[in-house]
């Protein structure tokens, strides 16, 4: 009973008339072409996001006392403060500063704040699990607080924090969707366009397609997480494997 309910929910949804927009080319190149925003979007707020965060992560552990209470500063309020009320505070208060961001702008300069301080605290728990006693015995070979941070710590704890940073910079690519509040007509908002207009009125199967859309792109990234996490020696050791068994003499 329960397995032809399921069968004849799914015939109905997948044979309704709300499928034949994506028999038109120019439906899906609208899409595509609001995907494309939405990576670019992310792609800049993801680099600017690293950079920022690994900078406000050593800053907050810095001994020097100005630099991190500026650091933490930092972290604390842009992580503290929703991510929406960041867009408009930065997309309108750039026009009252008469800066006057673009909405592209704006939402790039507004992702970045809110993820950056969040992959801060992501490599700060990073750096903090690395055995206190190697950082030190790094400063006790000459090292700078700076280049201990940049050979030692950050290169050992990468694996630990990979899974961390990548997941949040998969929330980042999703939360590209709020670009289009202030007007940024990237996937979301080209979504709403199409099943808003009186000849389609297929909101379901709209949504259904973009999420699919926004799901490969996240799913890719936390793939590229889970490689990350391996390490080299457990990606080559499968290669190693055979030559180790060559190499153990029998008997």
């Amino acid at each position: 009973m329960t397995e032809g309910v399921t069968v004849l929910t799914v015939g109905a949804f997948t044979a309704g008339a709300g499928w034949e927009p994506f028999t038109d080319w120019p439906i899906w190149r609208f899409l595509l072409e609001g995907l494309l925003v939405a990576l670019r979007i992310a792609a800049m707020s993801m680099a600017l996001s690293l950079i920022i965060g690994v900078m406000a992560a050593v800053g907050r552990l810095a001994r020097v006392r100005i630099v991190a209470w500026l650091s933490t500063t930092y972290i604390e309020v842009f992580r503290a403060t929703p991510l929406l009320l960041l867009i408009f505070f930065v997309f309108f208060g750039s026009a009252r500063a008469g800066l006057g961001f673009g909405p592209i702008t704006a939402a790039v300069v507004a992702l970045t704040l809110y993820n950056s301080a969040v992959v801060a605290e992501i490599v700060r728990a990073g750096i903090l699990s690395i055995s206190r006693g190697i950082i030190e015995a790094s400063r006790a070979l000459g090292l700078t607080y700076l280049q201990s941070m940049r050979y030692v710590a950050l290169p050992m704890a990468l694996r630990r924090m990979a899974p961390g940073v990548v997941s949040q910079l998969i929330t980042l690519f999703k939360d590209t969707s709020l670009a289009s509040v202030i007007g940024v007509l990237e996937l979301s908002r080209r979504a709403r366009v199409i099943y808003d207009t009186p000849l389609y009125n297929n909101p379901v199967e709209v949504l259904a397609v973009v999420a699919m859309m926004y799901f490969i792109p996240s799913y890719l990234l936390s793939r590229l997480s889970e490689y990350l996490e391996m390490g080299p020696e457990r990606r080559s050791g499968s290669a190693a494997a055979p030559i180790l068994a060559e190499a153990d003499p029998v008997g």
